[in-house]
């Protein structure tokens, strides 16, 4: 099938999204690690959800938070309507775009993303790894809970099968297309100590999920 445009993807799958990473993927599990990472040591707090989609990660943590304060942003403007419909009673800003174009404030507490940096290659990452530095307070932290490979071989074979389709498919660079293209766990941490991050944690890794807890 020929790749589709990132925002066009996920706008077709907004309704099924849920019940693909939940039920398709298993991922119930994830989602309950991940709201264990963010432990603030104020009672309120604020989030940058980046590549929120439709807020999955979000259930566990207002659970855990009901008063954080929450930012999120994503491409897909029928994810963002589901993620609305959720949590019609909290406050969140949404913001519609593209998280390498888009401002990000510098006084996050905590910035989360889940599932959705494995569609970018090292240098794609290392700006947004920067971008997620930046927007944090001192001591703040970067969570970063996504899919990875075992090998440097199989990054190499993701990034090279994604050279060749688009080239097969004369598709331009300053479009997204919505591809796979998973890194290691050691490759994640290399890029965001290089982002200027202090310290790097392999906190849970499982299949082909890592989480990983960079702080500031």
């Amino acid at each position: 099938m020929p790749l589709e445009k990132m925002n066009e993807f996920f706008n077709t799958r907004a309704d099924t999204y849920d019940h693909h990473m939940l039920v398709d993927l298993a991922l119930d599990v994830f989602y309950e690690e991940i709201a264990n990472c963010v432990q603030p040591d104020k009672p309120i707090f604020k989030l940058l959800d980046v590549g929120c989609g439709t807020g999955i990660e979000l259930k566990r943590l207002y659970e855990k938070h009901p008063n954080m304060s929450v930012t999120g942003i994503d491409l897909s403007p029928e994810m963002l309507r589901q993620l609305r419909e959720k949590y019609p009673d909290k406050k969140i800003e949404l913001i519609c775009g593209s998280y390498f174009d888009a401002p990000f404030e510098n006084d996050f507490d905590v910035v989360l993303s889940t599932y959705s940096l494995h569609h970018w290659n090292e240098t794609e990452k290392l700006k947004i790894y920067k971008k997620c530095f930046d927007s944090l307070i001192d001591n703040g932290i970067f969570i970063n809970g996504d899919y990875t490979c075992k090998t440097a071989e199989q990054e190499q074979n993701y990034q090279s099968e994604l050279v060749r389709l688009r080239q097969e498919e004369n598709l331009t660079d300053n479009e997204f297309y919505h591809y796979d293209i998973p890194l290691t766990a050691e490759t994640e941490t290399k890029l965001l100590y290089a982002a200027g991050f202090v310290t790097v944690e392999l906190v849970k890794a499982w299949g082909n999920t890592s989480i990983l807890i960079a702080r500031k």
